[in-house]
């Protein structure tokens, strides 16, 4: 019994344990695929480039998108969520973040946005 208990105790912290998520690894890809249409080079929309780290971390022209340790602060986890019945607002259209994609990104600002 105390052995089952035990296991039961490390495969529990070792499911609530998440693994690094990074900006280079995980993030950027995303931010390439599905943003870099508008928010890269020289005139991004809202004032907003996520092609690096530093740029995302700056924010827009509405102010930081971000704050680390709390994705729910900021704006960016708000505008991709996708709501059942709407489009998401970022990015526009059909086109939305997907369920795993949303995930990884709200860890990243969980994990503190490296």
């Amino acid at each position: 019994m105390k052995r089952i208990v035990l296991i039961g105790l490390c495969c529990g912290a070792l499911s609530s344990w998440a693994a690094p998520v990074t900006y280079q690894k995980q993030i950027k890809p995303i931010f390439a695929q599905l943003c870099s249409e508008c928010h890269s080079g020289w005139f991004p929309e809202g004032g907003l480039r996520l092609d690096s780290l530093d740029n995302v971390r700056e924010g827009g022209s509405n102010g930081v998108v971000l704050f680390a340790g709390e994705p729910e602060k900021g704006r960016l986890v708000n505008f991709i969520r996708v709501v059942p019945g709407r489009f998401s607002n970022m990015p526009p259209g059909p086109t939305a973040v997907s369920p795993e994609q949303f995930e990884l990104i709200q860890q990243w600002i969980e994990q503190g946005a490296k």
